[in-house]
């Protein structure tokens, strides 16, 4: 894998004080424990949350699934792939939610057709763009260009991330009640994905806390289903997926998350009561 190799910036990009986020840390690998479960045989399909139960996914503080990080094809030729990140202590959630939504808004400096270095920095080998589809908030989706194979050579793909009510496909103010209860939040809505060709992903995620200290990151997607109104789900057919695309999500995302960890406080720090377009 090429996680480690840093695409040459821009003349512009490199004048930014944000670069040194790029070039002062480097991508780590997963820990090889890690490393075995995504790249190791597929899970059990049957320890899989069914894309038409996907709401149950949704669990309490202390809750989990059987298998937490893993991938399988399902019965239906569709894919199921989860991520499990333990949040160091050190790192407060607040923070993750304020990148989360800073790397939106491009710098004062970037030039149109350039990308965003704001999300380069989150998976150098990967990230390209990122910004709000209205450029001014995410009510009409999320624009990101990336790649999935950690540098290894596929192409960039356009991705929509599309929010949707999850209360439309089976949460209740019981399930909310119940998750509120054990000390977690809960979002009311999800996004879906559509790309710049043919397939959709549905995706859910949690940082909550965890019941050794601190908090924690789960996440799943469905590849090959997207909601549709009224409550119902729509299977794309046409939407690339086999156990080897699987893997490549599955460790693309790990990657970029355990980065995130290793800059998130000092690029707070450093940003996060600056202009909103700082560089």
């Amino acid at each position: 894998m090429s996680y480690s190799k840093l695409p040459e910036l821009f003349p512009e990009e490199k004048e930014m004080p944000l670069a040194r986020f790029y070039y002062d840390y480097p991508v780590r690998d997963l820990p090889e424990d890690l490393k075995k479960q995504v790249f190791g045989p597929p899970m059990n399909p049957d320890d899989a949350v069914k894309p038409q139960n996907f709401i149950q996914w949704l669990k309490p503080c202390g809750e989990y699934e059987k298998v937490e990080n893993g991938y399988c094809m399902l019965e239906d030729g569709t894919g199921y792939i989860c991520t499990y990140l333990k949040i160091p202590e050190e790192i407060d959630v607040k923070k993750i939610f304020w990148y989360l939504n800073w790397l939106n808004i491009h710098s004062k400096s970037m030039v149109l057709g350039h990308g965003n270095l704001r999300y380069k920095i989150w998976n150098p080998a990967d990230h390209w763009d990122h910004y709000f589809v209205n450029w001014t908030d995410k009510s009409d989706g999320i624009h990101t260009t990336e790649s999935l194979d950690m540098g290894e050579g596929d192409r960039k793909y356009d991705t929509i991330r599309h929010a949707f009510n999850l209360r439309e496909f089976g949460l209740t103010d019981e399930m909310i009640e119940k998750i509120k209860a054990s000390g977690c939040n809960v979002n009311e809505t999800s996004d879906w994905e559509s790309f710049d060709e043919p397939g959709a992903h549905l995706t859910m995620g949690q940082i909550r806390p965890c019941p050794e200290g601190g908090f924690e990151r789960r996440s799943v997607e469905w590849i090959g289903w997207r909601p549709a109104k009224g409550g119902k789900l729509i299977r794309e057919t046409r939407t690339k997926c086999d156990e080897a695309y699987l893997r490549k999500v599955a460790y693309h995302t790990l990657i970029e998350w355990q980065h995130m960890m290793d800059f998130i406080n000092d690029l707070y720090e450093e940003y996060h009561d600056k202009p909103i377009d700082a560089d």
